[in-house]
């Protein structure tokens, strides 16, 4: 046991910077940088979770005492059972990553624990191994299977941060106890968890965090002193049928509320909402981070405000919600014209009213002042990621190369915000999946993720290249983890309806699809379609397909379903011609086209086959990319699937 004074438990305290590299069997621990890494992929700890793994390998296979963990990894301070549970917890759910657990932590009920392996750490400088070779991202024990390339782009990315995202920063969080109204067994532990899990996600983005005890004053300092930055609160209630938490996060310093929102879930679906709360908390507080930190900051509480509900609002932009979109960016703009990002923003704000409104002229000066204030924010920040995806957004979507052009200087130059960054590896995967080339897709998609693992379409995205793929049980994992965390974005909707209609087999898809319906009853009209689509499948029978079609394509002329849903439609249940008409016929009204939800997938593969893909793929500007850049889609290399080439796409690529 440890000498009693305050001196002595510093002393004795783990400091991560002067401790040796070790390993746990086939796992390499690199303390110092915060990292462990397997094959040569690595993952990112938290700070305090490699503590307790170093101060439980140091013990080589003895019991250590929950007082020993508390003195070495927090330094004597009064934390609860929950704060040493998080972290074991963590390193459990490590260890299960890998295909042969590397270690074990064992509880000694009213004791301690206890970490057995193969392989253990020694104390002092004889423990120092040599270092293994490669240091890449791991976003996920999905990942570890994937193509080599998808490991090289993730590692780039990370030596680009130079192995951090980009916004992180000094900024400390509180999160109080939650508010109980109620006193069902459900609610409270609810209460309980949400707090947990809010903690964990930002101590997943490296934020320093506190849960707030609650014996601790609630005010603006937090445990030992600690003045945060924010402060987390929440009240939540369960009315009988439903579970209804309230979260607000305010200013540490003048408990002014920089933002709140309202989370609601039946309560037969309630058990993930402390992931859903985590993940938009997490989100707007590593923006917070970011503008605060800023050069120059926004430091004004209601500019800061103004900009988190535009930010929110283009998370999920929703048809007609562009107008509060671009006046409260605007305002931001006003307000601080020096504030980089805030131009970022509005430009952000200008392009998706392009997209929404109808009148050419109007849609057409929109553009104009998308591009206008996305290149003023490169001009005040050339490394601000949110102009550059603007700006790809811009160029007409068959012009591939030249959004790719734009697309890859940002991924060069841009370092910030985090939510930006991401979204530019998924946009250049968007593009990579729209010429047909999955495998180099995927690899972005997966450091989009990585890079911003809270941004709500970039894991339904993943799940649909894997379903794309005939990865079926990855494609689960992932659109079950974006419906954790973005149980409502339309985007996650869209990409579970993909998933279970076309990917799985018909009896299970149309069970998930009523599971959909059952939670979203606001969307009847296309669940109604999904729904027929889906039984037609079922059938197999001329009869059934003949009746079905008419609606596909009724469904689409209304908007209940997009043209790419309506070709993917009719080409599975048809014949090639149905979805190469219905395409050519988009095209002909000047629609715009997503080749990437209807083209390269072994769906539509007879599209591919057909004789009319190559005049579709021409037109759609997918000829000229593949020529002008010397590469092909997947199906025209890959060996196994070569013969899926026709002779006149051949032709034409030469």
């Amino acid at each position: 046991m440890y000498e009693s004074t305050q001196d002595a438990i510093w002393v004795h305290s783990i400091d991560l910077a002067q401790e040796a590299d070790f390993d746990l069997g086939p796992l390499r621990v690199r303390p110092a940088r915060c990292e462990v890494e397997w094959n040569g992929v690595s993952q990112a700890l938290q700070r305090r979770v490699m503590q307790v793994l170093v101060v439980l390998a140091r013990a080589r296979g003895s019991v250590v005492s929950q007082v020993e963990l508390v003195n070495r990894c927090w330094r004597g301070l009064s934390v609860s059972d929950d704060a040493i549970y998080r972290c074991i917890s963590k390193l459990r759910k490590l260890a299960a990553d890998y295909p042969d657990a590397p270690y074990a932590i064992e509880a000694i009920p009213g004791v301690g624990y206890r970490l057995t392996s193969s392989g253990l750490v020694e104390d002092g400088p004889a423990a120092r191994f040599a270092a293994l070779p490669g240091r890449r991202f791991r976003p996920g024990a999905l990942v570890v299977g994937a193509a080599l390339f998808a490991s090289v782009i993730v590692g780039a990315a990370f030596w680009m941060f130079n192995g951090e995202v980009p916004d992180q920063h000094s900024l400390r969080v509180a999160v109080q106890p939650f508010e109980l109204l109620g006193d069902s067994g459900g609610a409270r532990s609810l209460a309980r968890r949400i707090p947990n899990e809010v903690v964990d996600a930002l101590g997943d983005s490296q934020i320093e965090t506190i849960l707030v005890g609650e014996q601790t004053d609630k005010g603006a300092t937090g445990a030992a002193g600690m003045s945060p930055g924010l402060i987390v609160t929440g009240i939540l209630r369960d009315d009988g049928r439903s579970t209804i938490v309230d979260v607000r996060i305010e200013d540490g310093s003048t408990r002014a509320a920089l933002w709140s929102a309202e989370f609601k879930r039946d309560n037969r679906e309630a058990s993930d909402l402390p992931l859903e709360v985590a993940a938009r908390v997490a989100d707007v507080v590593n923006m917070t981070s970011f503008a605060r930190s800023a050069n120059p900051p926004l430091t004004d509480d209601s500019a800061l405000t103004a900009l988190l509900q535009t930010t929110d609002m283009i998370r999920d932009a929703h048809d007609g919600a562009w107008a509060p979109m671009v006046e409260s960016a605007q305002g931001v703009v006003a307000h601080h014209p020096d504030f980089a990002f805030g131009h970022s923003v509005l430009a952000a704000a200008y392009a998706e009213a392009a997209d929404s409104i109808n009148v050419p002229d109007r849609a057409q000066a929109m553009s104009e002042a998308a591009r206008r204030e996305a290149n003023l924010t490169l001009k005040l920040d050339p490394q601000d990621a949110g102009a550059y995806a603007v700006l790809s957004g811009l160029v007409p979507r068959s012009d591939y190369r030249d959004r790719e052009a734009i697309l890859l200087r940002g991924i060069r130059f841009a370092r910030h915000p985090r939510e930006p960054v991401g979204a530019l590896y998924s946009y250049e995967g968007v593009l990579l999946e729209s010429v047909g080339r999955l495998r180099e897709a995927l690899s972005f998609q997966l450091t989009a993720q990585a890079t911003d693992k809270w941004g709500a379409p970039k894991a339904a995205k993943v799940a649909l290249i894997y379903a794309k793929m005939g990865k079926l049980p990855e494609a689960r994992a992932w659109i079950q983890k974006a419906v954790q965390r973005w149980p409502n974005h339309s985007g996650v909707r869209s990409y579970r309806f993909y998933i279970a209609g076309l990917y799985e087999q018909p009896a299970d898809g149309l069970a998930m699809i009523n599971g959909i319906d059952a939670q979203n009853s606001a969307d009847d009209s296309r669940t109604a379609i999904w729904r027929t689509f889906v039984k037609a499948r079922m059938e197999r029978s001329a009869e059934a397909s003949a009746a079905t079609i008419p609606k596909i394509r009724e469904a689409a002329d209304k908007g209940q379903i997009s043209r790419e849903t309506e070709i993917i439609m009719l080409a599975e249940l048809g014949d090639a011609k149905e979805g190469i008409e219905a395409a050519n016929l988009a095209l002909d009204h000047h629609e715009q086209l997503e080749p990437r939800f209807f083209l390269f997938t072994p769906v539509t593969r007879n599209i591919q086959q057909d004789p009319g893909f190559v005049a579709l793929a021409a037109r759609m500007g997918l000829i000229k990319y593949w020529r002008e850049t010397g590469t092909r889609p997947d199906f025209c290399t890959d060996r196994a699937a070569r013969g899926e080439c026709s002779p006149q796409l051949l032709a034409a690529l030469k």
